[in-house]
């Protein structure tokens, strides 16, 4: 917790019973949720960039910008979850990018190849936006059906229909023909 909000609370211990700018009962709440959710988060983030440190600088900056905008957000957990989200996917397109241009100027053997786990996050990140996200939210974060569909405020049926879809057009993808 300190790592992340040290800087947004100007040297104030841990447990300060007040963080900038928020009365004691929104900077406690503030608190609970990273306490609460700042771990899973952040293997959540790990396991999408296929690097734990990276991962942790993703959930950083996903609850530094909720810190910015606490007053606001009426569903944190949610609110980090989808900016973790598209930070990662940013994070791919400029990984992409780099292993484009690089690939230009140094010419790879044809015998090497991408790790899949590379592969399935470029076709994960070209699914349509809703599946994406159900994706992301079910097999990266883990979460039950129930709280990716409370997440993305849809009903469970809807959310099994897109994560369906999503592994049809994953499987076709990937040329597989079960």
């Amino acid at each position: 917790m300190a790592e992340m909000v040290g800087v947004a609370m100007a040297g104030t211990a841990h447990r300060a019973p007040r963080l900038a700018g928020m009365t004691a009962a929104r900077s406690a709440a503030y608190v609970d949720c990273f306490d609460q959710h700042f771990g899973r988060l952040a293997g959540y983030c790990a396991t999408m960039v296929g690097d734990r440190h990276a991962g942790q600088e993703i959930a950083q900056e996903a609850f530094a910008r909720l810190f910015a905008k606490w007053v606001g957000v009426r569903d944190p957990k949610a609110y980090v979850y989808l900016v973790a989200t598209n930070i990662a996917r940013d994070q791919w397109r400029r990984d992409g990018y780099q292993r484009s241009a690089y690939g230009d100027v140094v010419r790879r053997s044809p015998t090497v190849a991408d790790p899949p786990d590379v592969e399935l996050r470029d076709l994960v990140d070209r699914l349509p936006d809703r599946q994406r996200r159900a994706v992301l939210l079910r097999y990266y974060a883990d979460l039950p059906i129930t709280e990716v569909a409370a997440l993305m405020a849809l009903p469970d049926g809807t959310v099994k229909r897109l994560l369906h879809e999503a592994r049809g057009a994953l499987g076709l993808a990937l040329g597989d023909d079960r």
